[in-house]
Formats: C-alpha cells, sequence, structure tokens
C-alpha cells in the first residue's frame, strides 16, 4: 500500500506558477464535474447564475491527479487511492467525482469531498500536487487557486443523472 511520501509532488510555488497561465486557467473555468452520491447524482455546469430553487450540499471538488500527467496512468490511479485513504483516516464523507472539459475530450478521476472550508480544501488540493479545486457552496460554484489566492466565483446550473 502506498503512502502519500511515496510520491513526488509539485511544491506550491510551481502551483502557484500553473494558476497564473491564464490559458491553464480558463480550461479550468470551462470544466464540468460530475458526481455520483446518495445525495445527488449528476452534473453541475458554472453558469452566470443558479437558480435559488435547486439545493445540493456543499462540497468541494479534489483530485490527485497532478497537471500534465496521463489521467488514466497507474501513477495517478495509485495517487486517487492514496487521496482515498486520507479521505477515509479523516472520517471525511465523499462520493466519486469525474471533472471534464465541456466537449468530454479531458477529463478526470476526482473527489467530492463534503465538510471542508474553502481554505481546508485548497491546503488539501495542494497537499495532492492541484492546480486547483472547485466549490460548491450555496448559490456559488468557485474555482479555487491552491497555491496563489486566485479564485473565480460564478453561478452553477444541475444536470441530473437518471
Amino acid at each position: 500500500m502506498n503512502s502519500h511520501s511515496d510520491f513526488s509532488w509539485p511544491t506550491v510555488s510551481k502551483l502557484a506558477e500553473y494558476a497564473a497561465d491564464d490559458q491553464l486557467w480558463q480550461n479550468y473555468l470551462n470544466t464540468k464535474v460530475s458526481i455520483e452520491s446518495a445525495m445527488a447524482t449528476g452534473t453541475v455546469w458554472p453558469a452566470d447564475r443558479s437558480d435559488p430553487q435547486l439545493q445540493l450540499p456543499d462540497f468541494h471538488v479534489v483530485t490527485a491527479v497532478l497537471p500534465d500527467t496521463d489521467p488514466l496512468s497507474a501513477d495517478n490511479a495509485a495517487r486517487i487511492k492514496v487521496l482515498d485513504d486520507e479521505l477515509d483516516s479523516a472520517g471525511l464523507a465523499y462520493a466519486q467525482a469525474v471533472g471534464a472539459s465541456f466537449d468530454g475530450s479531458y477529463s478526470e478521476d476526482s473527489r467530492a469531498v463534503f465538510g471542508l472550508t474553502d481554505e481546508e480544501a485548497r491546503s488539501l488540493g495542494a497537499r495532492f500536487g492541484q492546480v486547483a479545486v472547485f466549490g460548491l457552496r450555496g448559490a456559488r460554484w468557485s474555482l479555487i487557486a491552491c497555491g496563489s489566492n486566485r479564485r473565480n466565483d460564478r453561478g452553477w446550473r444541475w444536470e441530473p443523472r437518471s
């Protein structure tokens, strides 16, 4: 069984460098997130405004897939397993999630983690080498950099999956 220390992870300064790249940041802004949990199954899409009638539990989306690597590699699968183990050890509730480009040409395995503050999610994301994490809190869908103070807050829409 692997542990966090068995892997090399990007530094926080490298994560900040990635987050400063406007093209990369735009790619993150053009991401939809599908989640599958007992509380909700469907896809969150960024939007100009949120429907006040829609309510989902607050969550943050975190992965352990490294930037600029093959998201389907055995190495990234092992990193996700370490993330799962740490979430389990911390007693945090989480669900399977997939972050994907709008056109579906790129996707990566992720986790929707319940019960974190934005700062806790940023810290977890940085620990697992992430440029940014997503957060859904009330009517706000946020893209939050892990290595800097960059963030974007928008509305969201929900596409349920049957």
